[in-house]
This record gives structure tokens, C-alpha cells and sequence, in this order.
């Protein structure tokens, strides 16, 4: 499990994976951040290649199946990104 918030806020994370995503499949309508990455044709592999892509971008691990358990953008980014509200507690602001 992922322990660690990625070092970056949301919108910046939101849209590395938008750019990624965009940059891996072929979406007319760009890469919607509130739907499931199983509604556009990203899959579980694919999620495994972004996951070692996101380690080498922000020096992190990152594990492929929070992808899996966060299926959406929206839903990954709120809860991994540094102003995210999820997966580990946030230091208490001074």
C-alpha cells in the first residue's frame, strides 16, 4: 500500500495524468477527470506502465493498485495529492 502523498498539489498531479493519459490513448473529447479509467480504454496494464511512470516523475512509489482502487483522476488526485485528504494524514500547518 501507498503510504506517501505524492509531492505535488492536486491540480498539478490532475493534470500530469490528464497530459499522460491524453498522451497514451486517443480521446476526442480529452481525458474526463470524474470518470472511472475504464470508461476511456485505460486498463489495468496500462495503470501498471503510469504507475513506474509517476515513481520516475515525482520520486515516489507508487503502487498500481491504489489506480485500481482510486479508478478515476479525480478520486486518485484528491487522495494522493499533497493537499489531498486521503491515504495519509497531513502535517498539521504551524
Amino acid at each position: 500500500m501507498m503510504d506517501r502523498r505524492l509531492p505535488c498539489d492536486q491540480a498539478t498531479l490532475r493534470a500530469w495524468m490528464v497530459a499522460y493519459i491524453g498522451g497514451v490513448l486517443t480521446l476526442p473529447d480529452g481525458v474526463p477527470t470524474d470518470r472511472t479509467f475504464d470508461t476511456y480504454g485505460f486498463d489495468s496494464v496500462e495503470a501498471v506502465v503510469m504507475a513506474g511512470v509517476m515513481e520516475e516523475e515525482f520520486n515516489v512509489q507508487v503502487d498500481p493498485v491504489q489506480l485500481l482502487e482510486h479508478p478515476s483522476i479525480d478520486d486518485f488526485c484528491a487522495t494522493f495529492a499533497s493537499d489531498g485528504h486521503g491515504a495519509s494524514s497531513a502535517e498539521s500547518p504551524a
